[in-house]
């Protein structure tokens, strides 16, 4: 082997793909626009609606959702009515990173999130030193290692960023914290290349996520919560400058790899302005259903709105354990619906249903009734229009039968929604339920979008952009065949494209 690694993996967590396509055609983004003209190409195609998290497990396990259990950080506990929270040591199925450890080759991983790698001598991992969603304290294999990478990149300069407020100062602070931070992690990334030579080198920027929520309407003049007199302290468009930070950092990774290495770039999928109704759609589905609406005030709300206006660094470290005392007091009130809304990232909204031996005290029979139901359902949800524009507030319904098919598809939501991102949703109506206003306590400007980005570049393989969308899944035994190793037993297969004649397995 020659050079730090043979195979090296770079993902770009939410960079937008339309931005970086413009951004590199306005010659802002070099490093990323040399790899764009050097490189086999191809969109993506990700797992339906609910991507944003079902995205890292299906890539990290070359299987889609279905078999490996977990599309959010809050999941049903179906032996009650509460929620469990799911960690990444929780999934069913092993990952990539360690099948092609087993096979003896030397792997090592950068905060890769919710990757799962075995603790031998020829493995090394950072987690959690600047992931977006903070789920452990960093944690390094060997652990002689966490000292020398807060010798060489310190602690997050940023932490949880959706404890950020959308006040000037505190996002400028996210700004330049991103930015510190994207230049620390290719630091970080040049010591461990040191270590090598590794037959696979993975490594994720998480700072165009953090920056695509927090920061969206600050480029954004459409959005309505764009103030120009930001600028004069923020800049032109700071979501750029951190863009720019990840290009800097890239190029400095790719050419310490060299022309020798076989390198994947994924921009694992985008990101756009947030605009959504998930905040009210468990009140629709009070009202669809002859139900009082929960009422937005009273001892529990009022402690959560003074929760959330406590500062980021009192609410970080029990962030967590808030959202689940939080829930408790609505375990009793599920157990006498008939569905309910349940947690998912607010780009979609999630319905379960309480179905009779599923649901310890079900309602729902069944069979023809329960599909008469999510018929019914479907048909009143399409019906909701968005107030302000008068156009539907959900763009489609997809069922959890056809987006989870597998052995898992019982602990996943019945109902996905996929809203109208079009404009801003400030309220809902329909025949069924009249007005109910989306009142969201969620501080994030921008929101998920499903389009991905991969690029592939090695001296064997000519440049050129392929057609279609490559499935996520495809790119784990793509990854293990640039080594010689055939991952058995998932749904993924290696993509022809991005492999020389001689390595096809």
């Amino acid at each position: 082997m020659s050079g730090p690694a043979k195979v090296a993996c770079i993902t770009l967590d939410a960079a937008e793909q339309s931005l970086l396509r413009q951004w590199v055609s306005q010659g802002l983004l070099p490093n990323f626009g040399k790899l764009l003209k050097e490189s086999v190409t191809s969109a993506t195609r990700n797992p339906e609606i609910i991507y944003s998290g079902t995205l890292w497990p299906s890539f990290n396990t070359g299987v889609w959702p279905g078999r490996h259990d977990n599309y959010f950080y809050l999941q049903p506990d179906f032996q009650g009515y509460g929620l469990r929270r799911f960690l990444p040591e929780h999934l069913s199925v092993d990952s990539i990173w360690n099948a092609i450890a087993q096979q003896g080759h030397r792997v090592a991983l950068i905060d890769v999130p919710k990757a799962q790698l075995s603790r031998t001598s020829r493995t090394l991992q950072v987690s959690f030193w600047g992931e977006h969603e903070v789920l452990h304290p960093l944690t390094c294999w060997p652990p002689s290692l966490e000292q020398e990478v807060q010798q060489i990149a310190g602690t997050d300069p940023v932490g949880a960023c959706d404890l950020v407020r959308q006040r000037p100062q505190e996002l400028l602070r996210l700004k330049e914290g991103l930015i510190e931070r994207a230049t620390r992690r290719a630091d970080l990334a040049l010591a461990v290349l040191a270590r090598g030579p590794w037959d696979l080198f993975a490594l994720n920027f998480s700072e165009a996520h953090c920056a695509g929520h927090q920061l969206w309407a600050t480029r954004d003049p459409k959005h309505p919560q764009f103030r120009a007199d930001f600028r004069a302290l923020l800049g032109e468009d700071p979501l750029l400058e951190v863009y720019q930070a990840i290009d800097h950092s890239l190029g400095r990774i790719v050419d310490a790899l060299g022309r020798g290495a076989f390198v994947l770039v994924l921009a694992t999928h985008g990101m756009g302005p947030r605009y959504d109704a998930a905040a009210a759609l468990d009140a629709v589905l009070c009202r669809l259903d002859g139900l009082d609406v929960p009422k937005a005030s009273g001892p529990i709300e009022n402690v959560r709105k003074m929760w959330l206006q406590l500062p980021g660094a009192v609410r970080g470290p029990l962030r967590r354990l808030a959202d689940l005392l939080y829930d408790a007091p609505r375990q009793r009130e599920r157990a006498t619906r008939r569905f309910v809304a349940i947690p998912t990232t607010d780009n979609c909204g999630g319905v379960r249903f309480n179905l009779r031996g599923r649901e310890p005290k079900g309602l729902v029979e069944p069979g023809l009734p329960y599909q008469e139901l999510c018929d019914w359902l479907e048909r009143e949800l399409l019906s909701l229009v968005n107030v302000a524009t008068g156009a539907p507030a959900v763009a489609r319904i997809l069922r959890g039968d056809l987006l989870f098919a597998g052995p898992f598809r019982n602990q996943f939501p019945d109902l996905v929604i996929e809203w109208n991102h079009a404009a801003p949703i400030p309220a809902v109506r329909s025949p069924r339920i009249g007005e109910l206003r989306v009142e969201s306590p969620n501080p994030r400007t921008g929101d998920h979008r499903p389009k991905g980005l991969v690029l592939a570049r090695s001296t064997d393989l000519a440049p050129h952009a392929l057609e279609g969308a490559m499935a996520l899944v495809d790119l784990a035994p793509t990854l293990a065949a640039r080594l010689g190793v055939e991952l058995s037993g998932i749904d993924g297969k290696p993509i022809l494209d991005f492999l020389p004649q001689h390595t096809h397995v």
